[in-house]
């Protein structure tokens, strides 16, 4: 009787670790990477990103447009690594 306890304990524990673990990988998973570099998202090494440099990145949120326009703070049509460093990220609307 009480080998068949201390088996459903382990049993319970086992499943309940497991189970932890799997809602964990999911909610890393939900969770953006690091930022690209400006050196990552420069291409074409001018020392300056521009929209269509930008525009091959995939965004966590938001559109390129709106999210370039944010970053190139002088509209001047690029981003420079000042910028980039600089900008603030955009908060992600909730629904």
């Amino acid at each position: 009787m009480m080998k068949t306890q201390s088996t459903m304990v382990i049993a319970v524990t086992l499943l309940l670790v497991i189970f932890n673990q799997a809602q964990a990988k999911e909610r890393n998973n939900d969770r953006p990477g690091p930022p690209p570099s400006f050196s990552s998202l420069d291409t074409n090494a001018n020392n300056e990103i521009d929209f269509d440099e930008f525009s091959q990145q995939k965004l966590p949120h938001g559109d390129h447009k709106t999210i370039f326009s944010h970053i190139d703070s002088d509209n001047n049509g690029v981003i420079s690594e000042t910028e980039f460093k600089d900008h603030k990220p955009l908060a992600k609307k909730k629904d």
